[in-house]
């Protein structure tokens, strides 16, 4: 054709390039002491329109890549704060079962741990200061804490003042790891009492770098507010109905000291310009500006901590739309080194609404984890405000939708774009959660046969803090 020549109908017209083939960036993993997953709900969003998503991040050191001989060799001084209820109610078999478990977990410390005792009524003493552990202090300081601790327990019961003075005690340490195991049998009747507050003097426990783990012995203490502490303060919450299995309570908080291979691990989510935080489920957290920081402290071998986080998703056009990026720092005792990760998060945008995907299987599982936390809280408060029937109602409607979720993660698993990098057993996860949701009702079963109201009988508070207990570790 010559030039000014009409183009004719039947000339072949160039064609438009393909669109660029969008790379799934809802997943990432990365690490070497300690891997770092993120992961998005939502590979493909619907484009043009408000939505929402999960963002989970699972940060684990894996058995395979860290030898836990090595981590135990690898020596980092511990410092050890215990901090025991004395008031009057610990009478008896109870204190002596605590101070038995001290004095083993005093006796399997390493030279050059370092501990300290301080025991609490309506004030709070030291029963032993911080010292250093040798050959020749070791039996030397469990006689002084059966020496410290002879008067007999008495008057109430201020748990706030116990903390202040255990994190007193620890000030006086030299750098390692610092936890304090706090143990009470009653309601907190003098000094900061309400849940609020106490979370308060535990978040400054946690940012002068201890971790504390709480433990409820007998039937009658605050769960709540134990259960509060150590959410706060990076620990764990223990329910013990006797006494009798403290011993091994410190043996399990020992064994996690003594292979820590990271501490002082932080979490910060910067999202997205236009990304919003609609929640936060389990975790503490402080936002600054578009940044989400989540303090996660120390790490042992083989231990997993997650976070889960609902966003809101602007309108987005057809493509790749960035979500958030994701840093994880801590220090490294297994390298001696600081430690980072770092991975980026997107979501693909598509106008077909059949494209958009279903919620991711890991993130389900996870989500369901914390709503099996909640419902157990939500049934402890029915329980307690003598609505049985509707307490057992909520934890049944949540066992049907834990059945529901099984099923559709199993087939979400199946997809052949599944990845998952850390080979979790999604079924046996859900079937964990049922367990313990079905055990929830037994006990509120048992609690009804009970002569006195069902809330004030012993097998009724029991499987309260059974369940305070439960839902602290699904939160994890």
């Amino acid at each position: 054709m010559n030039q000014g020549d009409t183009p004719r109908s039947n000339d072949p017209k160039p064609e438009d390039p393909p669109p660029p083939k969008l790379v799934d960036k809802s997943t990432f993993v990365t690490g070497k002491t300690l891997m770092v997953e993120g992961r998005l709900g939502h590979s493909r969003m619907l484009a043009d329109a408000r939505g929402e998503t999960f963002l989970f991040v699972d940060v684990r050191s894996e058995l395979d890549q860290v030898n836990q001989a090595g981590a135990r060799s690898g020596f980092e001084p511990l410092n050890l704060a215990v901090v025991i209820d004395h008031s009057g109610s610990m009478k008896g078999q109870r204190e002596r079962n605590a101070i038995d478990a001290a004095a083993g977990m005093i006796r399997r410390l390493r030279d050059g741990d370092t501990v300290s005792v301080v025991s609490y009524a309506e004030q709070a003493k030291v029963v032993i200061p911080v010292t250093t552990i040798s050959s020749a202090s070791r039996e030397r300081l469990i006689r002084e804490m059966l020496d410290g601790v002879n008067d007999p327990p008495s008057g109430n019961t201020c748990i706030s003042c116990g903390i202040d003075l255990g994190m007193r005690t620890l000030s006086g340490r030299r750098a390692g790891i610092d936890r304090m195991l706090l143990l009470s049998d009653g309601e907190a009747n003098r000094g900061v009492q309400d849940e609020g507050g106490m979370r308060v003097v535990a978040r400054q426990a946690r940012n002068r770098g201890a971790t504390i783990s709480s433990i409820g012995v007998d039937v009658d203490y605050n769960e709540r507010l134990m259960s509060a502490i150590a959410r706060e303060a990076n620990g764990r919450h223990y329910f013990s109905e006797t006494g009798e299995n403290l011993e091994q309570i410190f043996d399990e908080e020992l064994d996690s000291l003594v292979t820590a291979i990271a501490k002082d691990g932080k979490l910060v989510v910067e999202l997205a310009p236009g990304v919003r935080v609609a929640e936060v489920l389990d975790r503490s957290y402080q936002q600054v500006d578009r940044r989400v920081i989540v303090p996660m402290g120390t790490f042992a071998v083989g231990e997993e901590k997650t976070f889960l986080i609902r966003l809101e998703v602007p309108p987005s056009p057809v493509g790749e739309r960035p979500v958030a990026a994701v840093t994880f720092s801590y220090d490294d005792l297994a390298g001696r080194e600081p430690g980072e990760c770092f991975g980026e998060l997107a979501a693909n945008m598509t106008a077909t609404p059949s494209e958009v995907s279903p919620l991711d299987a890991i993130v389900l599982g996870r989500l369901s984890r914390s709503e099996t936390a909640r419902t157990l809280e939500q049934a402890n408060v029915l329980f307690a405000q003598g609505r049985t029937a509707e307490a057992q109602a909520t934890v049944d409607a949540h066992l049907s939708e834990i059945k529901e979720r099984r099923e559709a993660a199993g087939l979400l698993t199946k997809a052949k774009d599944f990845f998952d990098p850390f080979g979790r057993d999604l079924d046996d996860e859900f079937n964990k959660q049922a367990g313990v949701l079905d055990e929830a009702n037994a006990g509120f079963v048992e609690a009804e046969s009970a002569p006195e109201p069902a809330a004030a009988s012993r097998p009724g508070k029991a499987q309260v803090r059974r369940n305070a207990a439960q839902a602290d570790a699904f939160s994890l």
